[in-house]
């Protein structure tokens, strides 16, 4: 009897372990879990969703930040661009770079500019963006011209989209030449937005645009001709 009463514990435990650990994921007792799970590692430090969420929040309080609050910040994020081992965190620390106007920032966001890994680089293009002067033009001008990575010389065409200069205008020029039609519809987009132009999805007309060219402006096209002619 008792060696019965043994097993139907042991096979109770197993079920609930198996409610908790799959399909359940909206029950109460898989929350618990993973609440204990989240406060068992808290204990060994940080955990990589608390500091995600302590760069979010850095984000949001940036603007308030005196001078030297800044620096220190910048300080501080440069170091975990440069070594923190979760691509998860470099990102978003990049991205927090983005939101400081200090040139102690600067570093940082270079930095991540040549990150190994393409998702670091797109944050880079969104922090440069966000950032807006003239070193940030002359980064994104250049990851379109080098980057291996088409989603990042596609970040880089959309950030380019708010600077109403004409080295933006020549550096989506570049991207127009490319062959992949994402980045040239991007391109489109943002010279669109640059130039007040619209010339449709008539990539070789934006091309002479971008030459100072005349251009035959024709019938302008539906939205949905503009789609489907990338396709």
């Amino acid at each position: 009897m008792m060696e019965r009463r043994n097993r139907s514990s042991i096979w109770v435990a197993v079920a609930l372990g198996a409610v908790l650990i799959s399909g359940c994921a909206d029950s109460p007792l898989h929350s618990l879990y993973y609440r204990k799970q989240w406060q068992d590692d808290e204990k060994y430090g940080p955990t990589l969703f608390t500091r995600l969420e302590e760069l979010k929040n850095l984000r949001k309080e940036a603007a308030r930040m005196n001078e030297q609050q800044q620096v220190e910040l910048a300080k501080r994020l440069n170091r975990s661009v440069a070594q923190d081992p979760s691509t998860v965190y470099r990102a978003q620390a990049t991205r927090t770079l983005g939101a400081l106007t200090t040139p102690e920032a600067i570093d940082g966001l270079y930095r991540a500019t040549q990150d190994a890994e393409p998702t670091v680089r797109v944050a880079a293009c969104e922090a440069w963006g966000q950032r807006g002067d003239g070193q940030a033009l002359n980064a994104l001008g250049q990851l379109i011209r080098s980057d291996s990575n088409l989603d990042v010389r596609v970040a880089a065409a959309r950030e380019l989209g708010g600077f109403e200069d004409p080295a933006a205008v020549q550096s989506l020029g570049v991207a127009l030449d490319d062959p992949d039609p994402a980045l040239q519809f991007r391109a489109v987009e943002s010279l669109r937005r640059i130039s007040g132009e619209d010339f449709g999805n008539n990539v070789p007309a934006w091309r002479q645009y971008v030459r100072g060219e005349p251009v035959d402006r024709g019938e302008t096209p539906s939205i949905a001709q503009r789609l489907l002619s990338f396709f």
